[in-house]
Parts: C-alpha cells; sequence; structure tokens
C-alpha cells in the first residue's frame, strides 16, 4: 500500500475542532486506499519545524510528502486528487487556498527571483495551473524534490529589497524555482481557511438589548 507521510507544523499546544473533523474524514476515506502517516512538531520557528519534518518525513521512506496546516479544511479525498497529480509526473502540486483574512487566492506568481511576489489571477473551476508559490497546507510532493534541494530549503533569510523575511513557504518556492523544480495548483481543489474573530460591543448596542427584552416581556 502507498504511504503517505503528511507533516503538520504547530506553533500553538491544541488544534481548532474544524480542523479535527476535517482531518478525521480525510483519514477515514483512505482505508483500505493508501497509508496516511501523521507526523507533527511544535516550535515557535515555523522554517525549523518544516526542515526538521522533511527529515522525520523521509525515515519513513513515503512515496508522497502531504503538508497540511491546522487552520485550513480539506475535501476528504485530498490525498488522492494529489497523488494522481504527482503520478502524472508533477513534483509539487497543491489546491486552492483562500488567504486566512481577505479571501483572495492565495496563489502567486514572482517578479523578482528574490520573491517579490504578486498575486495570480486565479479562480476555482479553471483546472490544473502552473504557479512560482503558493501557501503550504495541502501540498503534495514527491520525496525526491528534496534530494534536489539542499536541506535546509525553508530557512527564511532578510530580504533587502523587502526589507523582511519571507516566509517560510515562499523561500521553499524561491528554492524551487532556482532549482527548475515546476509547482503547479489544482483549482479545482478547493481548501477552507479557519479564522478566529473577536465580537465587540458596539456603540449603542446594550440600549438596543435591553429595549428588545422589554418588548418580548
Amino acid at each position: 500500500m502507498r504511504r503517505i507521510v503528511v507533516c503538520i507544523p504547530l506553533s500553538w499546544s491544541y488544534i481548532p475542532a474544524l480542523f479535527f473533523h476535517s482531518w478525521n474524514k480525510m483519514h477515514y476515506y483512505s482505508h483500505n486506499k493508501y497509508e496516511l502517516m501523521l507526523i507533527s512538531t511544535s516550535s515557535c520557528y515555523m522554517d525549523t519545524m518544516r526542515d526538521d519534518l522533511v527529515i522525520t518525513a523521509r525515515k519513513h521512506k513515503p512515496d508522497y510528502i502531504l503538508w497540511i496546516d491546522a487552520d485550513q479544511l480539506y475535501p476528504e479525498n485530498t490525498p488522492e486528487v494529489l497523488m494522481k497529480h504527482i503520478d502524472s509526473g508533477k513534483s509539487v502540486v497543491g489546491g486552492l487556498t483562500p488567504q486566512n483574512m481577505q479571501g483572495g487566492v492565495n496563489v502567486y506568481d514572482f517578479v523578482h527571483n528574490d520573491g517579490i511576489m504578486q498575486m495570480q489571477n486565479a479562480l476555482p473551476g479553471q483546472g490544473l495551473i502552473k504557479v512560482d508559490a503558493m501557501g503550504m497546507g495541502g501540498v503534495m510532493m514527491k520525496p525526491e524534490v528534496f534530494d534536489e534541494l539542499d536541506l535546509p530549503c525553508f530557512t527564511m533569510r532578510w530580504n533587502s529589497k523587502l526589507a523582511r523575511y519571507p516566509g517560510e513557504d515562499v523561500q521553499f518556492y524561491v528554492n524551487c524555482k532556482k532549482a527548475g523544480i515546476d509547482v503547479w495548483c489544482d483549482t479545482d481543489l478547493v481548501f477552507g481557511h479557519i479564522v478566529t474573530r473577536a465580537i465587540v460591543i458596539e456603540a449603542g448596542g446594550g440600549e438596543k438589548y435591553l429595549g428588545e427584552a422589554k418588548k418580548k416581556k
């Protein structure tokens, strides 16, 4: 049976219930189809966690490596869909993820080799498209990718043009670009992003509530 090592970097000591249910459905769907092996690590340094997970994942001799994030939701057949793309010859392929706050697509083109990006005009239902970068949640890759990239390959480095450290996912895709590794996005495989929002008391909200309560008496 083909083995998928699923990697989850965690910067918290818990996972959201919505993600937990999503993972359970994905795991149940895999029964007698393929093996899902889950590994995780926890730290405040995302780039270090991802590089460490690569080392651990490869020790388990996977046929595929799948990255998922605990603040996302995934269709139950996500591994199956992505495996088919890898089997067809793709090296790195993911689904379509919305940005966690704005709701736009988390898919980008590089406008500079150092990792300066612009959002790609990708929409659900466009099939498989070639991209330069995307989020790491819901991205599958063949293990041999890490024979072509030198570890650590997620390490964040200061970018003087941006005056900041680009994310570890951006650094990975920059390294893929330099190594000639194509990256693909299946826009028919759409994920969700989980956000936590604060509820605040609106001005006059108390008076409105009391007024409605009196009407009910």
